[in-house]
């Protein structure tokens, strides 16, 4: 029978529950009781006092990561100052790291520059890298159109995981064409057969653009309020969410007295204040908005 089935000599706690290994001795939490003792010690063969200590000794590395070609996996040799032959082991480990894997490196580099020019959030870097892997798997991506699929990848990516992010926004920090993202993009739904695209909503980028202008969260619920309405009545059909969100957040402050100009608005979100214009009639053409003082 194991002795994790029994039960503590001391204060009869369960020992599958209260029981600790500490140092070859199994120990209960609940009354300090040396349970078993001269025990082989199953834990590290290193003594940590601090927390801080125990984290920097400990052998667990950091999670797999489709953003570095080896995802992470490889142990690095560190050399003396010193000593050259240790300096021979370190360059001919990273020649064999790098062997046969130079243009995924240069890939997933340039992919990782792309992620924090956009400042996109891990979960969707993640998937951008995934889904450029398989790209570069299937012998899609040279150097020529390199720049439209990372662009296109991360576009899809944060479709994928539900993050606002336009083409506009892409082709214009990335200086790329809007028919070459296109094709890239098409290509990609295509060749990949990806089927939870979703079309970006007004609503999420409600939440950012309130954050940049330190407007309130009844601004933010009213505007929610807005922008639901406008996708249900079909009037969001055909028009860019970000700018119908701005011109949600821009009558919702206006409604409570919190307000921000369309200037301002239009540059939180990198676009005219004639867009802002725009879709504020949609707002306030078709919707018959009562304040109550």
């Amino acid at each position: 029978m194991n002795i994790t089935d029994k039960s503590c000599p001391g204060c009869g706690a369960p020992i599958s529950v209260y029981a600790r290994w500490d140092e070859g001795r199994l120990i209960c939490t609940k009354c300090g009781t040396i349970i078993y003792e001269n025990l082989f010690d199953i834990g590290p063969e290193w003594r940590s006092f601090t927390e801080e200590d125990r984290q920097r000794r400990s052998r667990v590395g950091a999670p797999l990561t489709s953003r570095i070609h080896d995802k992470g996996l490889t142990s690095f040799v560190y050399a003396r100052r010193n000593d050259p032959r240790q300096w021979k082991i370190v360059a001919i480990q990273a020649r064999l790291r790098s062997q046969g894997q130079q243009k995924l490196i240069g890939l997933l580099q340039e992919a990782n520059r792309v992620i924090a020019q956009l400042g996109l959030p891990p979960h969707v870097a993640e998937t951008m890298a995934r889904i450029l892997r398989k790209l570069y798997a299937m012998g899609l991506i040279r150097k020529n159109n390199m720049n439209e699929y990372i662009a296109a990848a991360a576009i899809i990516a944060s479709r994928i995981e539900q993050y606002p992010l336009s083409m506009r926004v892409v082709a214009s920090k990335l200086k790329v064409s809007h028919q070459a993202l296109w094709r890239a993009y098409s290509n990609i739904v295509t060749k990949l057969k990806v089927r939870t695209v979703n079309i970006p909503k007004p609503s999420m980028y409600v939440s950012r653009i309130v954050s940049k202008l330190n407007l309130n969260g009844e601004v933010e619920s009213l505007a929610y309020r807005f922008t639901d309405l406008l996708v249900k009545t079909g009037i969001a059909q055909g028009k860019p969410p970000e700018a119908l969100a701005a011109a949600a957040v821009y009558v919702a402050s206006i409604l409570l007295d919190n307000k921000r100009n369309q200037l301002t608005i239009a540059k939180a979100i990198e676009v005219t204040d004639a867009t802002i214009r725009n879709r504020y009639r949609d707002i306030v053409d078709n919707f018959y908005i009562e304040v109550r003082l």
